[in-house]
């Protein structure tokens, strides 16, 4: 079997946890607590900043570099502010989509694997509603199915909830 999904990007575990969402197996066997850490690393991802990019930081001379990475920690719109701002370039958007794949590929437990599911499901969204750009392979119908199943979930914010919904009217408006 293949390491990794030819249609969507992604591996085969990121797919099964999808479908898994999707389908809503979760919530039927989550117990109330694991739904409310969920909606807590949620919440504190969502108020962290996006990290520099670190091939930008390496092509900086190492003065600049430590600089950088000192201005990091002061500086900087949280992820769940440019997820919401219909200003965000999209450039922005595709970083924040790179970096939840990454997170849930290195994410220590299934709440860490779904939480960063969202976040890059919330920029695709985010370019579909605000760029009317498509980020990913996903066809419409399947990224419509996938916002309508993320708003299903408690622990999801309620303005993520609200841009899944308005990425759903926006898949449901092309063939």
């Amino acid at each position: 079997m293949k390491k990794s999904s030819e249609n969507f990007d992604l591996n085969i575990e990121q797919s099964t946890n999808l479908l898994r969402i999707c389908l809503g197996e979760e919530d039927r066997n989550a117990d109330r607590p694991e739904q409310k850490d969920r909606a807590a690393v949620l919440h504190d991802l969502l108020g962290s900043k996006l990290p520099v990019n670190p091939a930008l930081l390496e092509s900086l001379p190492p003065v600049l570099r430590a600089l950088s990475e000192e201005l990091e920690s002061v500086s900087g719109v949280s992820l769940g502010n440019h997820l919401q701002d219909s200003q965000t370039k999209i450039v922005v958007i595709r970083r924040i989509k790179d970096f939840a794949k990454e997170l849930g590929n290195s994410a220590k437990d299934q709440i860490e694997r779904d939480v960063a599911l969202a976040v890059y499901f919330a920029a695709i969204a985010g370019a579909l509603v605000y760029h009317d750009v498509r980020i990913s392979q996903y066809g419409y119908e399947q990224l419509k199915q996938s916002f309508e199943a993320l708003c299903q979930h408690d622990w999801i914010t309620p303005d993520l909830e609200v841009l899944y919904k308005d990425a759903q009217k926006y898949c449901s408006n092309k063939p």
